[in-house]
């Protein structure tokens, strides 16, 4: 019952800050990023918690309860809620560090973390910790971050440092057509002194091990921690697509079909046929994508995943990213040259549907290779690291 009110609970708030994302959207993509005080707004509701350990005043919620709160956001800005992906996503992998890591983030209610996942660069010893040397690339939500969790190399072995943004430098390089409020920049490391303690193996925190002895019984952390990312990836795109087809209905008026005697888009067959398979291939992602979801929940109750159990969860979302990218190719063609005009919420959530599908971990060729070599017998490709 608890969970079930926390799910209303949070859903709720998430869908009345969607006027507020709505009337920041487009300034957020002209600015390059989320505006604090929307950020401020997500923080007060909840929304950037939900997979915090309780403890600290999170809601650890499950993955159906997360992909649905994030989809709901992304109605008002499919940025903002990108951004709130990664923020929540790095609250998870911070609980799956070390106890004193996670008091350390946590102790202050309104800290925001990022995380990347492949290692760059070195972590070279030096008396009492590391002296980290690196670029990373696609770090969401670095404006106004107050930690980063960054793999790099040391002594050739992949490790994670935890480092305050105020030791790192933000290059201004995310200049891009799509998600452009996501501020996806580079963040660079020039010798940053990071203490022994701040520095763990990323092979401890992968799959279902993680290092922290506080939530070692806590399913929510025992879940593979590549499978936790990958079920947020279609939330964006679903309260995306949800605003580009309501947006795209609300246009079609009367405005005649140029060089046809169609007088009316409303009128002609091939409007019909347009929004109808734009619409089919949103139901059908969205079915997908929460098929992943509850796939994980699934899991998540004994930890027992079968042999195709983490390939389907990649071959759903990226099957369910192709829809969504499809059903949005579709729109801006029924669109004519208005779903091509800056400036405005519809050409926004198409634009940034198709930034947001180039996205490597949703790639609809990786994730369909994974799965069908699993429906073959066969071990899937991606790295140990990530399994």
């Amino acid at each position: 019952m608890d969970a079930v009110r926390t799910r209303v609970d949070l859903l709720g708030a998430a869908a009345d800050l969607v006027p507020l994302l709505q009337a920041n959207a487009l300034r957020a993509a002209r600015e390059g990023r989320v505006p604090e005080d929307v950020l401020a707004a997500l923080r007060e509701a909840g929304l950037l918690r939900m997979l915090r350990p309780a403890r600290f005043g999170g809601h650890e919620v499950d993955m159906v309860t997360k992909s649905a709160v994030l989809a709901e956001l992304a109605k008002g800005c499919g940025a903002t809620s990108w951004v709130a992906v990664i923020h929540n996503d790095a609250d998870f992998l911070l609980g799956r560090l070390p106890d004193h890591l996670q008091e350390l983030v946590f102790a202050d209610p309104g800290a925001r973390t990022t995380a990347t996942l492949n290692p760059m660069g070195t972590a070279e010893r030096s008396a009492g910790g590391y002296v980290v040397t690196a670029r990373w690339p696609f770090n969401t939500g670095s404006l106004g971050a107050d930690w980063a969790v960054q793999p790099t190399l040391r002594d050739g072995e992949p490790v994670w440092a935890l480092i305050p943004y105020s030791d790192l430098v933000v290059e201004d390089d995310w200049d891009v057509t799509g998600m452009r409020a996501s501020a996806s920049n580079t963040v660079r490391a020039e010798g940053v002194f990071v203490p022994e303690d701040r520095v763990v193996p990323q092979w401890d925190v992968l799959g279902a091990t993680h290092l922290s002895e506080r939530n070692a019984g806590n399913r929510l952390y025992g879940i593979p921690l590549l499978m936790q990312l990958i079920t947020g990836g279609p939330a964006p795109f679903t309260g995306m697509a949800a605003t580009a087809l309501r947006l795209a209905r609300e246009q079609l008026g009367d405005k005649p079909i140029s060089y046809t005697a169609y007088q009316s888009r409303r009128d002609a067959p091939i409007t019909h046929h347009q929004i109808a398979e734009a619409a089919l291939l949103i139901e059908g992602a969205d079915a997908l994508a929460h098929a992943a979801s509850e796939l994980i929940d699934r899991c998540s109750v004994d930890g027992v995943y079968g042999p195709e159990d983490k390939p389907r969860v990649w071959g759903l979302v990226s099957f369910a990213t192709r829809q969504y990218t499809q059903a949005a190719d579709i729109l801006r063609s029924m669109a004519g040259g208005a779903g091509l005009r800056s400036g405005t919420a519809l050409s926004l959530a198409l634009r940034d549907t198709q930034a947001l599908s180039a996205h490597a971990a949703m790639m609809p060729a990786t994730g369909m290779e994974h799965y069908g070599r699993a429906l073959c017998g066969l071990e899937p490709t991606f790295p140990p690291l990530f399994a």
